[in-house]
């Protein structure tokens, strides 16, 4: 596991998956801009004020004078009691002919001791909620006013309530989509963040060539369209010939796992060698699955695995590629029978390749990954320089000390790593 993450690693993660970044971001703002359609409730209130008063008869003895405001005040709280009672629900919604549903509540408070409350309604219906209100609030003042004959109260509506406009779920909806795009972009960044932090792959060649002390010999883009790619190869064959000195004509390349790009690598690295002016031979010594003979478009007539049992010669072996002048491929077949590939290769690559030393002045050999089969370590022997393919964010550091320790106790000399699919 990396012990330093640079910015550039969270930025290269995102770039990397950035289709799968507006996917989760688009998700998660559809998902909330649709919610409001099955949630959102909207809920209006509208005020009324009523103020309430008595008429003193102008007989009235002091005491009763004395008690108008307990009178008053009797009256003020039964108005109270009353408008938070269903029976005004009822009453409102069959006056103005709506359902009672469309009532939320209603309730009032007296205002500061006074003789005056506030009736207030809630309702799911904005453009009629001061209607409402106005309407709860002249039944209640009539109730009131019959229940308390003597002495004569009135009630008045002192403040309407304000018209009021129904919110608009479309706007409601836009709102929620906003803020789940910016919750599904939080989301994926803390994700990434995560994900590049408790990874256990090799994402800095740097960091891996000073750790696994083992040459970083080009990393080659993820991209395949123009010319980052090739031009990744030209830098690590110049890389390469640095690092062995320019005295090894034979290059092996395998990589720890299967998916790690390993036949792609040579490929790309023989045509740059070809490219450079280099008569080149590459050797498809997969004998499980080969694959580079079906990626050059080429159809060989003999194979690697006559020319180790020795039934015909490796020039006899070897075909021109056209689209690669300089270019040749010896490519083996798959191995039927009880015979193990490795145990071929072991027999008759060291004679194979003294052979076609002499005939090319490089010889690039692909063998599959070393995780999957001992191949590779048949060959070590008669490798002097091995270039292990490690693909950025798959291949596990342990993965590959494992492969360079199994390759070394086998004989066989590293020159470095390429990190793929960067």
């Amino acid at each position: 596991m990396e012990l330093f993450v640079s910015f550039s690693e969270f930025m290269h993660f995102f770039k990397r998956n950035r289709v799968k970044f507006l996917l989760v971001v688009l998700i998660f703002g559809v998902v909330c801009g649709l919610l409001p359609l099955k949630l959102l409730h909207f809920s209006y209130s509208a005020n009324t004020t009523v103020t309430f008063s008595c008429e003193m008869p102008e007989t009235a003895k002091t005491d009763y004078r004395q008690q108008y405001a307990s009178v008053l005040n009797v009256r003020v709280n039964t108005a109270i009691a009353q408008a938070e009672s269903h029976d005004l629900i009822e009453k409102t919604a069959d006056k103005l002919g709506i359902d009672k549903s469309e009532i939320s509540k209603i309730s009032a408070d007296q205002q500061k001791g006074a003789p005056v409350i506030k009736l207030t309604v809630q309702t799911i219906d904005g453009n009629k909620a001061a209607e409402i209100s106005d309407t709860a609030a002249q039944i209640l003042s009539d109730e009131i006013v019959r229940q308390f004959p003597s002495p004569k109260l009135t009630a008045s509506i002192t403040d309407k309530a304000l018209p009021l406009k129904s919110g608009s779920k479309k706007l409601s909806m836009a709102k929620a989509g906003i803020l789940g795009l910016i919750l599904g972009f939080i989301v994926y960044i803390c994700y990434g963040m995560i994900r590049v932090l408790t990874d256990h792959s090799v994402r800095n060649g740097r960091f891996t060539e000073e750790s696994l002390k083992i040459k970083l010999l080009g990393e080659i883009p993820h991209e395949k369209r123009g010319q980052r790619r090739p031009d990744a190869f030209r830098k690590m064959r110049a890389v390469t010939l640095h690092q062995t000195g320019g005295s090894e004509k034979c290059f092996t390349v395998t990589s720890t796992s299967r998916n790690d790009g390993g036949a792609e690598t040579a490929a790309g690295f023989a045509s740059s060698l070809a490219q450079a002016g280099k008569k080149v031979l590459l050797v498809d010594a997969d004998l499980h699955e080969p694959k580079l003979a079906s990626a050059f478009g080429v159809l060989p007539a003999k194979t690697l695995n006559e020319s180790l049992e020795g039934v015909c010669t490796a020039e006899e072996a070897a075909v021109k590629v056209p689209s690669h002048p300089g270019l040749s491929l010896i490519s083996g077949k798959t191995v039927n029978g009880e015979e193990n590939p490795a145990d071929l290769i072991a027999r008759g690559f060291q004679k194979f390749e003294a052979d076609v030393e002499a005939c090319y002045d490089a010889i690039v050999v692909y063998v599959p990954s070393q995780e999957d089969y001992p191949d590779a370590e048949s060959l070590a022997a008669c490798s002097p320089a091995i270039i292990f393919a490690v693909r950025y964010g798959v291949t596990s550091y342990r993965s590959l000390q494992d492969a360079l320790r199994n390759l070394s106790e086998a004989g066989g000399r590293t020159a470095g790593f390429v990190l793929t699919d960067a």
